[in-house]
């Protein structure tokens, strides 16, 4: 089968976790086609994890791999903040830093980004913070990951035609009660099945679904429109998710 578009959802689990999950879904043919699940793993200790150590444990065949990776459109959403709060880098690097306490912890320039704070002031939800709730061993392991494979994340870096590219997904948002809860109704039917409510891979296939509307430019009409940063809001990074209330 040939797919026009692939996503690819990561929910991280930290440098020593042994419960990372991927999801990967393709769009071919006019419809959704699930590639599949992962089960839980952890990245090796003797090499620097690759791309295919992200991907093996879903496709289990290195050709299927390189298969993959040839589809012009590929998105990979990934369950961890990609970016650090810009006063925090001031601060780490010696430049003037704010030193006024804030009256609620969300204006706390070193624990939240623009983007978190948007999302708290639309929808009244407030993400962990990766400085201040222990969010960096995943947001660094992703980090540094990206990195390493020259995968650029968007809208902070700017991708090449047919490059793979990862976003900064938001699983939560697209549930209808918190974490550990189902998703929203206008997306059970488009989830792989036996896949249970609460899990990681659960996210990691909201993930994949977000990051396939990306891929797909917003086309995909079996899946809700992505929220897209606003100008004055994608300075410090985004957190793609769905917008549930026109679905």
């Amino acid at each position: 089968m040939t797919f026009d578009a692939v996503g690819i959802g990561w929910d991280v689990c930290g440098w020593q976790g042994n419960t990372q999950a991927v999801a990967i879904v393709g769009w071919a043919e006019g419809a959704l086609h699930w590639l599949g699940c992962s089960p839980a793993f952890r990245f090796s200790s003797r090499q620097s994890p690759t791309l295919s150590s992200l991907l093996l444990p879903v496709l289990q065949d290195p050709v299927a791999v390189a298969s993959l990776l040839a589809v012009p459109h590929i998105t990979l959403g990934i369950d961890a903040p990609l970016s650090f709060p810009p006063a925090l880098g001031d601060l780490l690097s010696g430049r003037p830093a704010p030193c006024t306490v804030p009256e609620r912890e969300i204006d706390n320039p070193y624990a939240y980004r623009d983007c978190e704070r948007w999302l708290y002031q639309r929808y009244g939800k407030k993400p962990l913070s990766a400085t201040f709730d222990r969010l960096g061993n995943n947001a660094t392991l992703a980090m540094a990951l990206l990195k390493h494979w020259r995968v650029p994340v968007a809208p902070l870096q700017s991708a090449g035609e047919g490059e793979l590219v990862a976003i900064e997904t938001y699983p939560a948002m697209a549930k209808m009660a918190g974490r550990i809860s189902a998703a929203h109704p206008g997306l059970l039917h488009v989830l792989p099945d036996g896949i249970a409510v609460g899990t990681d891979i659960y996210d990691a296939a909201l993930c994949a679904l977000m990051a396939l509307q990306h891929a797909m430019q917003g086309q995909c009409d079996t899946l809700p429109a992505l929220v897209t940063p606003e100008d004055s809001h994608a300075g410090d990074g985004w957190i793609y998710h769905f917008d549930l209330a026109r679905s």
